[in-house]
């Protein structure tokens, strides 16, 4: 193991062997120091106060009992997964200036069933990730040693042009806590490309070994905001970089999501890249210049679904409420939603409120811990609901199809959503 530190920034990076090590964590500043390594942090006040050096003994680990099968989604398609590394070479690194800025993304594709001859489990995690999320997350009693694999298709994409979904996650989140919402959508027919975004992302590993921790975008305040949305910006290019990538033209359409700051990075990225015709924020607060900025134009129009918790809504809301304000007075946006689920929380919608059902483990969780993953499903897991109106919306606005009867009002198969406006 051998660590890359770069002066000029307060993250550091881990390169690691081809062994999986045991790590610990300290606040959450995650730490692999063996008692052969030291890191001079006294040239920098700022890497001093970030880096908390403790002496650990570094060992191989392995994961506690078996895995559990994550389900493939309610959608008719199965699908495959790819996770692979992408450099944009056009831009450097805004949080660090010496190398490229790097993505890790997970691609899932729509397979159909008569063409999926074999299915293969793909770890949820990877080993070392797991394992950090583990500490991560521990420190909220949540239980460790849960590993999950997904059921993919073993099978290359047959070339069709799937509409194309962009997914940013919650705020200094892993990309694999919305994997699985990212499957749930892919299986209605979509190419679905689910984001790190390294330096903000608690932990993003790469395939040669280096993990990036994350921790560089300071929560908004009353005081500031401008951390925020400098983070936000930064996703927003790494949104447009990935439709470049995929060779999106300037008149194609895609559409994008996000849960909590990744449902703001939706809305500011839209605000620069006429190509994503439609976005969802799931109950995330809005910032920067969405909130007096009109979304779309004369020749593209754009469309916007907000997606809250219970009580989360735009009367409550003073940064929904201006943003929806934006919309509604802007003659380019052509289709405008907001939904709530009963009984959700804001930790409604990431994965974990599927995880501890799929592990059995609900039950056991401390207060702390059932409040990090939020209350328990009625008939059907939080994610499958949003994940079918949501697949609705896009179908609509992509012109797939006509508007789903979901997303006009109440609907009996759907008694727990609340069409708000």
């Amino acid at each position: 193991m051998r660590f890359l530190l770069y002066p000029d920034t307060r993250t550091f990076v881990f390169r690691f062997s081809q062994q999986p090590y045991n790590l610990t964590t300290s606040n959450k500043i995650l730490s692999a120091i063996s008692q052969e390594f030291l890191l001079d942090t006294c040239s920098s006040p700022k890497m001093a106060r970030f880096f908390i050096l403790t002496t650990v003994f570094v060992a191989r680990c392995t994961a506690l009992g078996l895995p559990f099968a994550i389900p493939r989604g309610t959608g008719p398609y199965y699908t495959s997964i790819v996770n692979e590394e992408w450099v944009d070479t056009s831009r450097l690194d805004p949080f660090n200036q010496t190398h490229a800025r790097r993505l890790m993304i997970s691609r899932f594709d729509p397979i159909l069933p008569s063409e999926c001859e074999r299915m293969v489990q793909i770890p949820y995690m990877s080993n070392t990730t797991a394992i950090l999320e583990d500490e991560i997350l521990g420190s909220y009693e949540y239980p460790k040693g849960l590993r999950y694999y997904h059921e993919a298709c073993d099978a290359i994409p047959d070339g069709n042009h799937w509409p194309i979904v962009i997914s940013s996650g919650g705020y200094n989140t892993t990309r694999f806590l919305s994997n699985y919402f990212a499957q749930e959508i892919a299986s209605h027919g979509f190419t679905v490309i689910n984001l790190d975004h390294p330096y903000e992302t608690d932990i993003v590993e790469f395939p040669n070994g280096d993990i990036i921790i994350g921790g560089r975008v300071e929560r908004p305040s009353n005081e500031s905001t401008a951390s925020a949305e400098f983070g936000l910006e930064v996703r927003a290019k790494d949104a447009s970089f990935v439709l470049d990538r995929l060779g999106v033209k300037p008149d194609e359409d895609v559409v994008m999501f996000g849960c909590s700051f990744g449902g703001a990075a939706t809305a500011t990225a839209m605000l620069g890249d006429k190509r994503i015709r439609a976005g969802v924020n799931i109950d995330g607060t809005m910032f920067g210049p969405v909130l007096n900025r009109s979304l779309g134009t004369p020749e593209r129009p754009q469309a916007f679904m907000l997606w809250g918790s219970d009580q989360h809504v735009s009367l409550g809301d003073v940064s929904w409420d201006r943003f929806w304000a934006a919309l509604r007075n802007s003659p380019h946006v052509d289709y405008k939603k907001e939904f709530t689920i009963s009984n959700t929380t804001h930790l409604s919608y990431w994965d974990l409120s599927v995880l501890v059902d799929v592990a059995g483990v609900r039950g056991n969780l401390s207060e702390t811990a059932s409040l990090l993953v939020g209350p328990p499903p009625s008939t059907r897991n939080w994610i499958d609901i949003p994940g079918r109106y949501i697949t609705a919306f896009f179908s609509y606005m992509l012109g797939l199809e006509l508007e789903d009867d979901v997303l006009k009002g109440p609907n009996d198969e759907f008694p727990e959503v609340n069409l708000i406006k």
